[in-house]
């Protein structure tokens, strides 16, 4: 199956370096994305937050930035915790744009 996504937006919040159980870092944040899409052959406005997260050497490296820069993101999507229905995007790549 594929669950894969890709987004440009910008850094809204960013929370504290944290270790999962396992010792592993993990950082939380929140992307902002806005842009204008074609749908049924229409300009389709969007606007957006959604929350994220990174492991490892992503939330080392995206630890040191600040809220505003723009970045694109790529990772996969994944609920919140087992049987929940909210999602979260677990990014695997990202560069500042």
């Amino acid at each position: 199956m594929i669950n894969r996504l890709e987004l440009q937006g910008i850094l809204a919040e960013r929370g504290e370096l944290r270790y999962t159980p396992a010792g592993i870092e993990a950082l939380d944040f929140v992307l902002q994305h806005q842009s204008t899409q074609s749908e049924a052959d229409m300009p389709c406005e969007v606007q957006l937050q959604i929350g994220c997260v990174g492991f490892g050497k992503i939330a080392h490296e995206m630890h040191r930035l600040s809220p505003g820069v723009l970045l694109q993101v790529s990772g996969f999507l994944r609920a919140t915790r087992r049987g929940s229905r909210q999602i979260k995007l677990h990014v695997t790549q990202y560069i500042e744009v």
